[in-house]
């Protein structure tokens, strides 16, 4: 995992010193619908293979025709509709690349099963290696592309060679096979818990993606390169180091569905562990962006500090409800969630069109009030769903949070005294990271050294 992350983030420096705005806007564009087509090609049948307790070769079977019939289709309706898109956006440029793109729903949809039924036998090794395999070749291609002056398709080959890599591993990795069975039997079973699954994922996809899709038609694509390139700097190193943290705990909650209690003192407890990992990382970047983003991205990103800083601070609101889909999937109780979603995305589309008015900031201030708006609400309706009350269930949370805080201010202290010195904002970034890491961790073992064991028995556990 260690290897993933510091690959993509080794390839999403180089890209963005290889790269200009504008370009990664136009890449942008063209992966914009991307996520619809994930949870379309999947149907949300990965998320009932895990759930079930007990689970059918006509189950599995079902499921993959499924997906790759989802698959197929998506992929050609990508390419059809692509010069509409193109038109939608207002850059011709866009067709090819969003025709390119498509290609990805069909290898997705080929190895979503596998990735499913390797979850549900938490075989993490296998998910691990097929993660860093294909980072390390997609960080290559991206790369190479990149410095062969390929633009924007330097990112949609990323996209392509990442998804292309992990099927062929998925498929070595994982022992089962496709039978030619399908079972209209299975397939309303799943169906059933699926569905709701699917429509709450698409919302969900709706709120991910819209702010991309607003700033790229409304504001171009420069403004939209400035927002991904924040977007990717704070989000998906975060994502890479918490998504297998959820992976583990999904597949924990699933067989504790039945014992309440136990899982929500296991929802608890990973609520801390994430946070604790995910908003001292956010308040930290809120506040060494500045320095962060010449140093690290390039002085030609210079419009995206304030961007990052609001992103950043939407990072923390986000973080504190990231446990509560999966388990209200892990309960079998998607309609709980689906109806947040009915609340929570309107919530959001009115936050990005206010927002709009004050350009690509704007955009990102909105999220961040946003996620402090519905965050809250998910969490108490969760804890309805557990049967606890919601200051218990956020006691530990807000333990994490007071302790980041606290890292924060001292770390925007001594920024303020390093910049009355002058020295240099390379230097002054490596002093700012490692006092934030050293006042943090003390922190932690003074007053929450539990989430220390927590860390350790999730690394055993994964390993």
């Amino acid at each position: 995992q260690t290897s993933a992350q510091v690959t993509t983030a080794a390839s999403s420096i180089a890209l963005a010193h290889l790269l200009n705005p504008h370009e990664f806007g136009l890449a942008g564009m063209a992966l914009v619908f991307t996520g619809i087509g994930a949870v379309f090609g999947d149907l949300a049948f990965s998320a009932a293979l895990i759930q079930r307790p007990t689970l059918l070769e006509e189950d599995r079977s079902t499921a993959f025709w499924t997906n790759v019939a989802a698959g197929s289709f998506l992929m050609l309706l990508g390419i059809g509709i692509s010069p509409f898109v193109a038109d939608f956006f207002g850059r011709p440029s866009v067709a090819p690349l969003f025709a390119g793109t498509s290609v990805i729903f069909l290898l997705w949809a080929l190895s979503s099963t596998q990735t499913a039924l390797l979850t549900r036998e938490m075989n993490f090794r296998s998910l691990e290696l097929r993660a860093v395999a294909s980072a390390f070749a997609g960080a290559a291609a991206a790369v190479t592309l990149a410095m062969a002056g390929a633009g924007a398709w330097a990112i949609v080959g990323q996209g392509l060679v990442q998804a292309a890599t992990s099927l062929v591993l998925l498929w070595m990795l994982s022992s089962w096979r496709p039978t030619f069975t399908y079972s209209k039997s299975s397939l309303r079973t799943l169906g059933s818990y699926s569905g709701k699954t699917l429509i709450s994922q698409l919302l969900g996809y709706l709120v991910s993606n819209v702010d991309n899709l607003l700033v790229g038609r409304f504001l171009g694509s420069f403004a939209l390169g400035v927002y991904s390139v924040a977007y990717n700097a704070m989000f998906l190193p975060v994502s890479r180091v918490s998504q297998p943290i959820q992976t583990v705990l999904f597949s924990a909650f699933a067989k504790l569905q039945n014992e309440p209690k136990r899982l929500a003192e296991a929802w608890a407890r990973g609520n801390q562990v994430i946070s604790a990992l995910n908003v001292p990382t956010f308040l930290g970047m809120a506040v060494v962006a500045p320095d962060f983003v010449p140093v690290v991205l390039g002085r030609q990103w210079h419009a995206a500090v304030p961007v990052l800083q609001f992103l950043s601070l939407a990072g923390v609101g986000a973080t504190l409800q990231t446990l509560n889909w999966a388990t209200m999937q892990a309960m079998g109780r998607p309609g709980v969630m689906l109806r947040f979603r009915l609340f929570s995305t309107p919530v959001t589309l009115i936050a990005f069109a206010i927002g709009l008015h004050w350009g690509v900031v704007g955009v990102a201030a909105s999220f961040a009030v946003s996620r402090f708006v519905v965050t809250p609400v998910s969490t108490t309706i969760t804890c309805r769903a557990l049967g606890c009350s919601r200051i218990w269930g956020v006691r530990r949370e807000a333990l994490v949070v007071c302790l980041a805080t606290v890292m924060a201010v001292a770390v925007a202290l001594a920024r303020l005294g390093l910049v009355h010195l002058g020295l240099p904002a390379g230097a002054r970034l490596a002093a700012l990271v490692l006092l934030g890491i050293v006042v943090y961790g003390a922190l932690l073992l003074v007053w929450a050294p539990n989430v220390i064991g927590e860390f350790r028995l999730l690394i055993r556990r994964r390993a």
